[in-house]
């Protein structure tokens, strides 16, 4: 059965999708860490706010990331 945090894993992942697809990244990579990341934090801690922290965690890895690599074409 689905509890709340497992349904914003989820919402989380379909954010990290689009937000990936959008920076022309590998959208399914980081929508499955982003739902992997989710239920290991919830499997360990069971708490909402250490799911979210660790979104905005993964959110700043992909940021910087992003940030990073070369720009397309050049």
């Amino acid at each position: 059965m689905l509890n709340f945090t497992t349904l914003i894993g989820i919402a989380c992942g379909i954010l990290f999708y689009r937000a990936a697809e959008y920076e022309r990244m590998s959208p399914w990579l980081w929508a499955i860490a982003s739902v992997g990341l989710s239920l290991i934090v919830d499997l360990m801690t069971r708490s909402i706010m250490a799911v979210l922290v660790s979104q905005v965690v993964l959110f700043g890895i992909m940021w910087w990331y992003n940030a990073k690599r070369p720009a397309p074409g050049s």
